[in-house]
């Protein structure tokens, strides 16, 4: 379960195998995000109107003993995403050694189950099981990111990187699209007068959702362990020695190897944590980090607020947040496709323009998310019904700041991804360095959700704002410092 490293990669030939296991990948967690990134959108809404029981709203209802407020029933949701993000940010550093003793299968297998836990938990929310549970999936969900690079980079030669990385990005992508509808379809059938989610349609919910899961763990059962040694001419060759002395011989390599294999992976552990404190103190992950904050921020705010908004407004129907995280879905495939998949046509006008265009895009949602939906949206339930400039908000303008936000959040993140394989192209240095970014980017995330339980929208539009400011510029200097350089030595090759 050793991944190889870049030099093992350039003189692999993928198989089919590989282009199996790949696939298979993307199938297992499209099934289980599109019961995740669902239940996360969705969440704090679902969770609000399961305690307020769609009637009690100004009052308080009783969760077994605990009382409840309906003002702490609209935060439940926040403050469970809060915790989730916490613990990834911490788990994550312990996740590269985790995967290095258990192999990635099996920490894949066993993580997926911890998003799968926390969606049963959410069938009959109970508060405290839900915040142990988000508590227990947060930690999870470090070890099942490096689980999968791991998986991916055992199963892609270094040409076919960008290939096979892609390939899986749109089939994760696609997951929030069909889980966005498939609430479109739950709450359409099971609308309700008051505006809110029955007991009757939570339980529909997240029960389709939990099979979904459920059937995503079960696929990533059929990944295979990738041929990574092929047979040596001594090993081929005659052997004259007798079955219980190739027996013997082959118990005491499989032990020695097994003991190095160990000491590596500790090994290896112990580097990428070194590597990753000494690049934080460097100039380019310095700046970098701003980038990694606003992608953080603005996750949590897509992600988990966008869709409440929606949902506590009473012009609209609640099935139009399953509308919305679908559009959201189909922004993120999008830009994908043209900044992923066509990144060596899209690259030409440099990775500081296409973030900058990124930024304009979120400026001109957030304008129209400022203008469009009242400030109190985020936080009270079924409250006012008009924007600044709009009265009543227009739910088709809603849907088109759902798609770009995906559009510009996924510029964002594979502009990260291409800056970062470039700065960073080693085995030491890749991984220490995307763990830098997970760490931010879950930190800000969590930050972001537990501001969300108090701060209203023009108070978050403005915090986006200046980190998407801060965030685009951080990421130019670097850009720019990094071509600098590259042209600095190509001069000098010719020169040569």
């Amino acid at each position: 379960h050793v991944p190889r490293t870049t030099a093992a990669m350039e003189g692999m030939t993928m198989t089919k195998k590989n282009w199996t296991n790949i696939v298979v990948l993307g199938i297992g967690f499209f099934f289980l995000f599109t019961a995740f990134q669902t239940t996360g959108f969705v969440q704090t809404f679902t969770i609000k109107s399961f305690f307020s029981n769609c009637s009690n709203v100004n009052g308080s209802v009783r969760d077994g003993g605990i009382e409840i407020s309906s003002s702490f029933a609209n935060k439940i949701g926040y403050i469970s995403l809060c915790i989730i993000y916490t613990f990834a940010a911490i788990g994550g550093w312990a996740s590269v050694s985790i995967v290095a003793v258990f192999g990635p299968k099996i920490c894949l297998i066993v993580s997926g189950s911890l998003y799968v836990l926390y969606i049963a938990i959410l069938i009959r929310p109970y508060l405290p099981i839900i915040f142990i549970g988000a508590a227990v999936l947060g930690a999870g969900a470090g070890v099942l990111w490096t689980a999968q690079g791991q998986i991916m980079i055992q199963n892609s030669s270094k040409e076919r990187m960008g290939t096979t990385s892609n390939i899986f990005w749109l089939m994760l992508q696609s997951s929030l699209p069909i889980g966005g509808m498939i609430f479109f379809a739950i709450t359409k059938i099971n609308s309700n007068a008051n505006g809110c989610i029955s007991h009757t349609t939570n339980y529909i919910t997240f029960g389709v959702l939990l099979a979904l899961g459920i059937a995503g763990i079960l696929v990533l059962f059929f990944i295979q362990k990738s041929s990574q040694t092929a047979v040596s001419s001594d090993q081929a060759g005659v052997n004259n020695d007798d079955d219980e002395t190739i027996a013997t011989k082959h118990l005491l390599v499989g032990s020695r190897e097994h003991d190095i294999v160990k000491e590596t992976r500790t090994h290896a552990a112990i580097n990428a944590l070194a590597n990753a404190v000494k690049l934080l103190f460097t100039f380019n992950m310095g700046c970098l980090c701003f980038t990694f904050i606003y992608t953080g921020y603005e996750l949590n705010f897509w992600s988990g607020v966008f869709g409440t908004m929606i949902g506590n407004m009473k012009a609209f129907n609640t099935y139009n947040i399953g509308i919305a995280a679908a559009f959201v879905g189909i922004g993120e495939m999008v830009a994908g496709a043209l900044f992923g998949i066509l990144g060596k046509f899209t690259n030409r006008f440099g990775r500081d323009v296409v973030v900058l265009l990124g930024m304009l895009i979120h400026f001109a949602t957030f304008l129209l998310i400022f203008f469009n939906m009242p400030d109190s949206a985020i936080i009270n339930d079924k409250g006012d019904n008009k924007g600044y400039l709009f009265s009543p908000s227009n739910i088709y303008l809603v849907h088109l700041c759902a798609f770009l936000l995906g559009f510009a959040d996924s510029i964002f993140n594979t502009q990260v991804y291409s800056l970062i394989g470039v700065l960073y192209p080693t085995d030491d240095l890749s991984a220490p360095a995307i763990a830098l970014f997970k760490f931010f980017q879950s930190l800000t995330a969590a930050v972001g959700f537990l501001t969300s339980s108090f701060l209203v929208l023009k108070w978050q539009l403005l915090i986006l704002t200046v980190l998407a400011t801060t965030g685009t510029l951080s990421f130019a200097v670097v850009e720019w410092k990094h071509n600098r350089m590259s042209a600095q030595q190509n001069v000098q090759n010719v020169g040569t």
